[in-house]
């Protein structure tokens, strides 16, 4: 080979070299960057990998959190899938409900532990098909429904669980059976009555709960119904608050109807005793009154001194309103009003014993008392009366009304003055007298 080859063989040499070391280098640099993002792979995987395990720490936790919140709860909360089986519910759901009413995809009823859903009669059954859960997996928002839940009693659950008890009695059983002197004879069937057979005690009430059930449905992110949800409080206690509140206001209620009853009965009473009606003489009718007359006392006196007019057949009223301290337009009304009605059933009427402050009122109102006439006090009224009507008392019939005049004002009423039950006003104004005294005085009067 010529030294010119040699020379282009070891050019082409140093050229494939160099090549080779640029490839070379291309190759470390590629491999240094993929070491570099295979640390960084791996830097990324460990982080993940903490950030999940963080993650489910943080997880466990808020599970664990979110269980205790559940399990302390006072409320039942219990969680179906979208076949109805249940998920999840909280120790106050079990001790509410028990399983089976829970499980709204089960058709083999309720077990022996578990509730039976009412309607708030405690009478009705409530529809599977109407469950809260039931219908929230229908798409349904169901808000505050009021039910009741039947659990029964630890004696009917055990029972429950004895079936062979109530099989065995129905089976006839065999029983050597004796003749008459203790002889063996045939053995023959005989039906042991089923409380020999299993000794069974009544059951008692059941026992339950008055709820009031909220329910919604899950959703996914789709929109489909995933679950449901439904939260039931326990009404109970206030059920009985709302009863025993109603029971009070019926006893208030009662109570008030009869206090309002009494105070009715003792106004009337009052308005009796107070607004008596006394027979001062043949065809005379005495009317003191006392105190305010409004319209309901009105009507009172009205219609007592009508039903005397009539009954004892009297032409005169004297009206005293000695005990009438204030006067105004609506009581002059109701005056005039009894005037009129007294004068239509063909009775002279007579007023007597207003005051000076009370006729200066009368003035000032410009209150008309159209006929009736005013008589100074009653001695003069009943002087006027026994004038008009052509009588003139004597001895023989003072003291022969004198026995009539007592019964006719305990038949009347009671006293309206602190003089007793015989007590009328003194014709002079001076104070309380008798009735036996007035029918003196008119004589004394009439005499003169």
């Amino acid at each position: 080979m010529s030294e010119e080859a040699l020379r282009q063989e070891v050019a082409r040499l140093t050229e494939r070299i160099a090549t080779l070391e640029q490839q070379i280098e291309a190759h470390e640099r590629a491999a240094k960057e993929q070491a570099a993002e295979l640390d960084r792979a791996e830097r990324e995987a460990r982080e993940r990998s903490e950030q999940l395990a963080r993650s489910e720490d943080e997880l466990r936790r808020q599970a664990g959190i979110f269980r205790l919140v559940l399990d302390s709860m006072a409320d039942g909360v219990a969680v179906v899938d979208d076949s109805g089986e249940l998920l999840m519910r909280n120790p106050a759901a079990e001790h509410m409900l028990g399983r089976a009413p829970l499980d709204v995809s089960a058709g083999d009823g309720q077990g022996p532990g578990d509730a039976t859903l009412f309607f708030p009669d405690q009478a009705t059954p409530w529809p599977a098909s109407e469950h809260p859960l039931a219908r929230a997996l229908r798409g349904e928002t169901v808000d505050q429904v009021e039910l009741f839940a039947r659990k029964p009693t630890e004696q009917d659950a055990r029972l429950a669980r004895r079936p062979q008890a109530t099989a065995a009695s129905a089976l006839p059983t065999l029983a050597p059976a004796s003749g008459a002197h203790g002889e063996d004879v045939e053995p023959r069937s005989v039906r042991v009555p089923p409380t020999f057979v299993e000794p069974r005690a009544e059951a008692g009430p059941a026992s339950g709960l008055f709820l009031t059930v909220s329910a919604s449905p899950m959703r996914g992110k789709d929109g489909s119904i995933s679950g449901a949800v439904a939260v039931f409080r326990d009404a109970t206690e206030k059920k009985r608050l709302i009863e025993d509140l109603e029971a009070k206001n019926r006893d208030l209620v009662e109570s008030e109807s009869a206090k309002s009853e009494l105070v009715e009965r003792l106004r009337y009473a009052i308005d009796e005793i107070s607004t008596p009606i006394l027979e001062l003489w043949d065809d005379v009718l005495a009317l003191p009154i006392i105190g305010v007359v409004d319209s309901r006392r009105s009507a009172q006196i009205m219609e007592r001194l009508l039903d005397e007019i009539v009954r004892r057949q009297s032409r005169y009223v004297i009206i005293d309103v000695t005990g009438v301290e204030v006067i105004d337009t609506r009581t002059a009304d109701h005056f005039m009003k009894l005037m009129k009605a007294v004068e239509l059933l063909g009775a002279r009427c007579r007023i007597t014993g207003v005051r000076p402050a009370v006729a200066q009122t009368m003035v000032e109102l410009g209150i008309n008392l159209g006929t009736v006439r005013a008589a100074r006090n009653l001695k003069h009224a009943l002087r006027e009366s026994l004038a008009f009507a052509g009588q003139k008392p004597t001895l023989s019939s003072l003291m022969g009304r004198r026995g009539a005049a007592r019964g006719g004002e305990k038949q009347a009423g009671q006293a309206f003055t602190p003089g007793g039950p015989e007590a009328a006003f003194d014709p002079s104004g001076s104070g309380p007298m008798n009735t036996t005294q007035l029918q003196l005085s008119a004589r004394k009067e009439t005499s003169t």
